[in-house]
């Protein structure tokens, strides 16, 4: 039975709250504004790349120590300190609002995790062990990154121009289906690793105008 269930959250313009200023903390931080969150940082030390983000008004920061009044309007917290005492008081805080929050290390404090990523264009794949084991989640990570290259993320640039082509062109759904399937299951990844992406862009064309040429 899984522990976790595995879910992308969208964040664009929602406020999420990291408490803790170092290394961890700035990596958090930077993926939430990544995300499109908006993060403030609760702390009274920052990391340079920390501070430089709020000098660039990607991250806002309150200087000083947490307090139950920064969860106010809070979509999701992450505690990200060495102080177990601080990262209790944050996560009992936050269970009490009914609020994500997630304890760096401490999956005990914590009701949601998050994975390691593996990252190509805007395709994302990630690995857990449901807290188990960190090492060997960065294992597995390593070895799905040795295997899947930045031509896969090219491939999906290229599948969803097509799909987005594909419904206002193929009113009927199972073709529509099996024309995007054949086209990601086709040598389209092999022109793209030869750097021959326009034809695979040519070949995603040939898909649809066949597709579009058969009996309705």
């Amino acid at each position: 039975m899984m522990r976790y269930y595995p879910i992308y959250l969208d964040l664009k313009g929602r406020e999420a709250l990291v408490v803790g200023g170092g290394a961890i903390a700035e990596g958090k931080a930077l993926q939430l504004v990544e995300a499109g969150a908006r993060v403030t940082v609760v702390s009274p030390e920052l990391t340079e790349a920390l501070r430089a983000a709020v000098e660039r008004g990607e991250i806002r920061r309150r200087n000083g120590f947490f307090v139950e009044e920064d969860l106010n309007g809070v979509a999701l917290v992450i505690s990200a300190t060495d102080d177990r005492k601080v990262n209790e008081a944050v996560a009992n805080a936050a269970a009490e609002r009914g609020l994500l929050c997630n304890v760096v290390d401490q999956p005990d404090l914590c009701n949601f995790i998050t994975p390691a990523l593996v990252t190509r264009g805007e395709l994302q794949i990630s690995v857990s062990t449901g807290g188990g084991s960190p090492t060997l989640t960065q294992r597995v990570k390593r070895e799905i990154a040795a295997l899947i290259g930045e031509e896969y993320g090219e491939l999906l640039e290229i599948a969803a121009e097509m799909r987005a082509e594909a419904k206002d062109r193929v009113a009927d759904f199972e073709r529509r289906k099996n024309a995007l399937r054949a086209f990601v299951e086709s040598e389209a990844i092999e022109l793209i690793r030869a750097g021959r992406r326009e034809e695979a862009r040519r070949m995603a064309r040939q898909f649809l105008q066949d597709v579009e040429r058969e009996k309705e």
